[in-house]
């Protein structure tokens, strides 16, 4: 891909909003899919499932699109690479603020999960790890983000059926991720001890 486009890039913004920021940042030269489908991760797919070019970047609806970030990425990595904002710690991969991604490997790895709205972009990361793909965690300062980046925008139960559902999906992977994040809730109490 040439350094000095993204004419190769479909760029999905699912949202549920009335207002957006991101689609008015992204280059023109890039293919932009506002998706408004019912489910994050339903939008995810299908923005992916209906992009003409194989490049695929998911971004939030509240971002500044990073151009020079994309480019890098495009650069570096291949068609096994996922890169992405690097998620809150203790989890070790990438949040869906902003994804980027071929489609093989999207394919190779079967899409999101249409099932969950929290969790997908983790579930998707594991997948393409336990595929042979390579997750890239990008500095989250790097994009501009127009809502508050807590990392705590779930309510307790949400965090708790999120944590259960990768636990359940990947237990070798999330579990030791999961005990550390339920030893940080309960305030350092480690259970069965």
């Amino acid at each position: 891909m040439s350094d000095n486009t993204l004419e190769d890039v479909s760029v999905v913004v699912p949202t549920a909003r009335s207002e957006l920021t991101t689609p008015e940042t992204v280059p023109e030269e890039a293919e932009l899919l506002v998706r408004r489908d019912d489910g994050l991760n339903v939008a995810r797919n299908a923005g992916v499932e209906h992009a003409t070019n194989d490049w695929i970047v998911i971004a939030d609806d509240d971002i500044e699109f990073p151009t020079e970030t994309v480019r890098r990425v495009l650069r570096e990595g291949d068609r096994t690479t996922l890169a992405g904002l690097a998620d809150f710690p203790p989890a070790r991969w990438v949040i869906g603020r902003l994804m980027i991604f071929h489609r093989s490997l999207w394919e190779r790895v079967g899409g999101f999960d249409e099932r969950r709205h929290h969790g997908g972009d983790t579930d998707f990361a594991i997948r393409v790890e336990r595929a042979g793909g390579t997750v890239w965690r990008l500095d989250r300062d790097t994009v501009p983000h127009y809502d508050e980046d807590t990392g705590e925008g779930m309510t307790t139960t949400e965090h708790l059926e999120w944590t259960w559902y990768l636990t359940r999906r990947h237990p070798v992977q999330f579990g030791p991720v999961a005990v550390r994040l339920l030893t940080r809730k309960l305030g350092g109490v480690v259970p069965g001890r």
